[in-house]
């Protein structure tokens, strides 16, 4: 598929953290972002690697250690970052998990659940003081397809596969944001500058190493090859990011591609799951969220 862009503006005088920057679409965003002048903030596991995409990037970048599956480690990241006064002028929600089979976090949460919703719920919670512009939260289509179960979140009792558990956990990023920006707007969050807003987007079908988690190696070489047909290079996925970050939108829009059923091609305005839309679920999941995160190691 053909390589097309969009205009990126100048950030200069800029600083965005991303998280799950070492690779995939998290990557493409942090080069994106520091080509155009933005300073970098690498939110991490794996900091080693992170050192190493820092020291390549063309403009001035930081690698924070930070495990989504440990609340602990969300802590000491927010803390860090707060100790050193920086300013974060985007803050893009990137990282996510697939596994092939029920784990769970190091706080007894759903490994999906804690990875994808609520170790980002709180890290932004935490930094929220710090941001300055936008707060980008990467979802997913797959939400359509799911309806987020409030009395077994965690999947303790019901059947766990990953296609499922992916999907409610994209649901429970498109429902928090939505929940993030009415209290942005009605100044129940206490951003860092009047004006912070949410934009929500899905990258479509990206070529990632986040396809091949069945723990088959036949169905993983598979998806690899089909990838290679009909996704688009994690370059062009990140695109529909820069663009939510980027961009005057109206609050809380969601930006997936235009084309294949919004599973490539290049960024534009698209519908959600009417459950997504729901504010008085949306209520629900983030108090579900505030007492999970609060109930591990909160105050």
């Amino acid at each position: 598929m053909a390589r097309r862009t969009i205009d990126i503006p100048d950030l200069t005088g800029e600083t965005w953290l991303v998280t799950g920057a070492t690779s995939g679409v998290g990557l493409e965003t942090a080069r994106a972002a520091s080509a155009h002048g933005a300073r970098v903030i690498l939110a991490v596991r794996d900091t080693a690697r992170g050192g190493e995409v820092a020291a390549v990037l063309p403009g001035e970048a930081r690698v924070v250690a930070v495990d989504l599956a440990s609340l602990d480690s969300v802590r000491r990241a927010a803390a860090e970052l707060g100790d050193d006064d920086e300013v974060i002028d985007v803050l893009v929600n990137n990282a996510g998990a697939v596994t092939p089979t029920r784990r769970e976090t190091a706080d007894g949460f759903e490994m999906l659940l804690g990875v994808n919703l609520l170790g980002p719920f709180l890290l932004t919670n935490l930094l929220l003081p710090l941001v300055r512009r936008r707060v980008v939260i990467v979802g997913s289509n797959s939400h359509r397809g799911a309806s987020f179960d409030f009395d077994d979140p965690h999947v303790r009792r019901g059947r766990w596969n990953p296609a499922s558990a992916y999907a409610r956990s994209k649901l429970g990023d498109m429902l928090w944001g939505l929940a993030l920006d009415r209290r942005l707007r009605d100044g129940r969050a206490a951003a860092g500058a009047p004006g912070v807003d949410v934009q929500l987007t899905h990258p479509g079908w990206a070529a990632t190493n986040i396809s091949n988690a069945s723990g088959n190696a036949f169905i993983d070489r598979v998806v690899t090859g089909v990838c290679g047909v009909f996704a688009q290079p994690a370059a062009q996925a990140a695109l529909t990011t820069m663009y939510a970050a980027t961009r005057p939108l109206p609050a809380c829009s969601y930006v997936g591609p235009d084309a294949m059923r919004h599973l490539r091609g290049m960024p534009t305005l698209i519908g959600r799951s009417a459950e997504a839309a729901d504010p008085e679920v949306a209520e629900r999941l983030w108090e579900l969220a505030e007492r999970e995160t609060a109930r591990i190691g909160g105050e």
